[in-house]
C-alpha cells in the first residue's frame, strides 16, 4: 500500500497543509516546531482513529479552529485507489471513499507503522507500550483481534464496576462468561502471532533476539490433549473471585499479559541506548517482512526524527533492502539517499 497525497486543515500548527508522496522513500524536513511530527500523526490518526501521542483529539485543534479534517489517497499492489478521510468537530468521523466507515475497513487499504526517536524506549521499559505496540501489530494482520479486544475490554470494565460498588455481585459469573470466551481467542492469537513474529526474527537476523509472552491466564496447566479453552479460563476466573472483590478490581485476564524483549536471554531494557534502538527497530523489520509475506504487499513505515532514531548504516541497510516499502520519514536536516524531499516551514 502506498499513500499518493495528503491534505490537513485546522490540524495542530498546520492551518492548511497539501503535499504528495512518492512511492519510495519521502523525507519531511524543516525547524523544530514546524508540525513534521503532527503530519506522522495525521497518517497515524487516519489508520486507527487515535493518536500514537496518547492525546485527546481535541488537542489536536489548531488553536483557531473549531475543527480539524484530513485527508489522503492510497494505491493497493493492484493499483487501486481509494480515498480516506476525517473529521473532527466535537466528535470524530472516519470515511472511505465518502461513505463513513472505520479503523477495521480502513486497515485493508491503509495500515501505517511508526518507529519514533523520542519514545522508543517506552515500548522496550512499558509493560502497557509493549502490549499496545503488539496490538497494533496483530491487528495489522488480523482485524478480528481489536473486535475481540474490545469484546474483553467492555466485559472488563463492568466487572470493575460492579467489584468497585460491590453491586449486583452475582453478575460477575456472567461477565466472566464472556471474558473466558474473548480471552480464549485473544491469548490463542497472541501465541501464535508471537510465535510467527519470533521465527521471522530468527529467520532474518540469526540472532538471540525475541518477544517473551507471558499471559495472565496459567496456561501450564493446560496438557497437549487439553487446549486452551474458554472453560479452563473461567475456571481460574472464578477461583480467583474472593480476592477480586477483595482488591475491587479484576486480577487476570489478556489485559494483564506480560510481554518482554529479550536479548541473549536478558531484558532488552538494560543494553544501552544505541543497542535498544537498533534491536528494537529488527523487531519492526521482522514484522514488516512477516505482513509481507501474509498481505502480499508492504505497510506503510513512518519513522519521526530517523536520524536520531538510527544510525547511518542502519538507514542504508532499510534503503537497500525495502526499496518497495513507502518510508516517510522526517529530520531536522536534509539527509541524502532519499527519493523525495518535503521542506516544512513553520508559516505553513
Amino acid at each position: 500500500m502506498i499513500i499518493e497525497d495528503l491534505k490537513l486543515i485546522g490540524f495542530r500548527n498546520l492551518k492548511q497543509f497539501q503535499a504528495s508522496f512518492c512511492k519510495n522513500k519521502n523525507l519531511i524536513h524543516g525547524n523544530n516546531g514546524a508540525g513534521k511530527t503532527s503530519i506522522l500523526e495525521a497518517i497515524f490518526l487516519l489508520g486507527y482513529g487515535k493518536s500514537f501521542l496518547n492525546v485527546k483529539k481535541s488537542d489536536i485543534l489548531n488553536d483557531n479552529s473549531h475543527q480539524f479534517t484530513l485527508q489522503l489517497s492510497t494505491a493497493n499492489a493492484n493499483g487501486r485507489q481509494n480515498s480516506i478521510s476525517a473529521i473532527y468537530k466535537e466528535t470524530f468521523s472516519l470515511f472511505l471513499n465518502n461513505k463513513k466507515s472505520d479503523i477495521f475497513e480502513i486497515n485493508k487499504y491503509l495500515y501505517p507503522i511508526i518507529f519514533s526517536s523520542s519514545n522508543y524506549n517506552l515500548y522496550i521499559e512499558s509493560k502497557t507500550y509493549i502490549r499496545k505496540l503488539l496490538d497494533r501489530f496483530i491487528f495489522g494482520i488480523d482485524t478480528l483481534y481489536i473486535h475481540y479486544l474490545l469484546s474483553y475490554n467492555r466485559a472488563l470494565k463492568q466487572k470493575n464496576y460492579l467489584l468497585k460498588t460491590k453491586q449486583n455481585i452475582d453478575e460477575i459469573t456472567s461477565w466472566n462468561k464472556i471474558m473466558s470466551e474473548m480471552s480464549e481467542k485473544i491469548v490463542d492469537i497472541k501465541k501464535k502471532f508471537i510465535d510467527m513474529l519470533n521465527e521471522e526474527i530468527k529467520n532474518k537476523f540469526d540472532n538471540e533476539l525475541g518477544i517473551n509472552y507471558t499471559p495472565s491466564f496459567d496456561i501450564n496447566t493446560f496438557s497437549k490433549e487439553k487446549n486452551i479453552s474458554k472453560i479452563l479460563f473461567l475456571e481460574q476466573l472464578e477461583k480467583r473471585k474472593s480476592s477480586e472483590m477483595l482488591y475491587k478490581r479484576s486480577l487476570i485476564g489478556p489485559h494483564l499479559d506480560h510481554f518482554q524483549i529479550d536479548l541473549n536471554n536478558k531484558n532488552l531494557k538494560y543494553y544501552s541506548s544505541g543497542e535498544k534502538k537498533i534491536n528494537l527497530l529488527m523487531i519492526y523489520i521482522a514484522f514488516i517482512e512477516l505482513f509481507k509475506g501474509l498481505k502480499s504487499e508492504y505497510p506503510v513505515f513512518l519513522m519521526d526524527d530517523f536520524d536520531t532514531a538510527i544510525d547511518d548504516k542502519n538507514i542504508g541497510f532499510l534503503m537497500k533492502n525495502y526499496p518497495e516499502l513507502q518510508v516517510i520519514a522526517t529530520s531536522v536536516n536534509k539527509k541524502n539517499g532519499f527519493d523525495q524531499f518535503i521542506e516544512l516551514r513553520k508559516e505553513n
